[in-house]
């Protein structure tokens, strides 16, 4: 009796598992060693069917009772925890630790549109950063309406082929190809509209896909002039050479109108309206009393990207990028690069390094040599501000940086990430801050990230 107990336990978690032929093949050794018998062998398997089928049978029947509406419904969000530190010559080391939750849904109410909403941590006077301090002795933290949208995709109901145009409305996040963060900061989500229309997308041939986008950003509203805003376009094109060597190239244009209205009101410290938050390292002009009147340049970023990818470099998989952006309204100072490359597992955009699978790495460097005037560093990326013990000039211009990282997914969906920034002033003379010479500050930052 006891050997039979012990044949039935061991068949039974056998067949439990996903490995049905192994568990067929353990309960014919048992009988072939006479430790059960052939029906007790098919009596068993018949029960584990049965409580296979009960099992699908209960869920069809939660599912049945749950409102159809959920099928249109996909959560979806992330949270990093991070460590960051400041290390520089006569600056004391900085220690921070730093977290950012993000959580969101998509409903899907039809093939044509959807519309999405998120929350996000963070100070909501910054448009570039999510991140949240440990700071303020265990006080509650903010929770900001970080996006909201509607996606549209007009098919058979207007008599257009699917996929072949789609419009953004709302807050969302930067929907424009990018390989860096020298124009926009990944953080950011603008207002506003964007458009695309996909004039090719194959798999096949040396043209695989040819895009077209179109932006109208709302900056600021004012009610009796025109509006702080945002227009341009941009023509990206994903190009093979095979299935092992792709590329893939972008061109853009991006020019505001009246920016002289945000300098005055968000960056003027005297302004009701003055957001301390705002990282800003461009030129302003001022008033005879002192007061900023306006930028010292108009901006109409011109911007070429581009990366190309190799399936195999010495049995690795590895990429190069570049991004090279250009205000033709400045009159110096008005150029800015970045260029780098990576290898390992990131796939296309490898600055990100976006892990998919458990145990995949990624390493990649990044160059940038950023001119004062070249981005509007309000919304360029936010961590190479440059920090001195008696000064910091906050913004993402007048910079230059090396960018090292590395990622490991350690666990599915669980991401690990060191990053090291080496920061210096391109032009210390013409800082927005008071800089004593130009020490090189290190800023360091380990992520752990779980998306869901």
């Amino acid at each position: 009796m006891g050997k039979r107990v012990v044949a039935f336990v061991a068949i039974a978690v056998t067949l439990c598992s996903a490995a049905v032929s192994r568990a067929r093949d353990l309960g014919d050794i048992l009988v072939e060693k006479g430790l059960i018998t052939p029906e007790e062998l098919r009596q068993a398997r018949e029960e584990d069917k049965q409580k296979v089928a009960a099992e699908e049978s209960r869920r069809e029947m939660i599912a049945a009772k749950l409102p159809k509406w959920l099928d249109m419904v996909q959560p979806f969000g992330d949270l990093r925890f991070r460590h960051e530190g400041f290390y520089e010559d006569g600056l004391i080391a900085r220690n921070r630790f730093r977290f950012r939750a993000r959580v969101g849904l998509t409903v899907t109410p039809s093939d044509e549109a959807s519309a999405t909403f998120r929350l996000a941590s963070g100070d909501p006077n910054d448009p570039i950063s999510a991140n949240q301090t440990f700071n303020n002795t265990f006080t509650k933290k903010s929770v900001n309406f970080d996006q909201g949208y509607l996606t549209l995709r007009p098919g058979k109901s207007v008599g257009l082929e699917p996929g072949w145009v789609w419009a953004t409305l709302g807050k969302f996040g930067v929907n424009a190809y990018r390989v860096s963060e020298l124009v926009w900061d990944d953080d950011l989500t603008p207002e506003g509209a964007t458009e695309t229309v996909a004039f090719v997308d194959q798999r096949d041939g040396f043209l695989r896909g040819l895009k077209v986008n179109a932006f109208q950003w709302i900056v600021d509203e004012v009610s009796n002039k025109v509006d702080p805003n945002m227009v341009g376009g941009q023509i990206v094109s994903d190009m093979a050479v095979n299935d092992d060597v792709k590329m893939t190239f972008g061109v853009a244009d991006y020019d505001y109108e009246s920016l002289n209205k945000v300098a005055r009101k968000f960056l003027e410290k005297t302004s009701s309206s003055f957001n301390s938050s705002l990282a800003n390292s461009n030129r302003v002009d001022h008033f005879s009393d002192g007061k900023i009147s306006g930028y010292r340049s108009d901006f109409n970023l011109v911007e070429a990207n581009g990366e190309v990818n190799f399936a195999d470099v010495f049995g690795i998989p590895g990429g190069v990028f570049g991004d090279l952006v250009y205000n033709t309204q400045a009159p110096g100072r008005n150029l800015g690069v970045a260029v780098g490359a990576g290898i390992g597992k990131g796939g296309r955009d490898w600055y990100h390094n976006n892990l998919k699978t458990q145990g995949d790495w990624a390493f990649s460097y990044t160059y940038e040599w950023v001119e004062q005037d070249a981005v509007l560093s309000i919304f360029s990326y936010s961590d190479i501000d440059y920090v001195q013990a008696a000064a910091t000039q906050k913004g993402s211009s007048n910079v230059v940086a090396h960018i090292l990282r590395g990622d490991y997914m350690l666990f599915p969906n669980f991401q690990l990430t060191a990053k090291v920034h080496i920061i210096n002033v391109l032009d210390r003379d013409a800082s927005n801050a008071k800089l004593v010479g130009n020490p090189s500050l290190f800023r360091t930052q380990l992520d752990a990230t779980l998306k869901f």
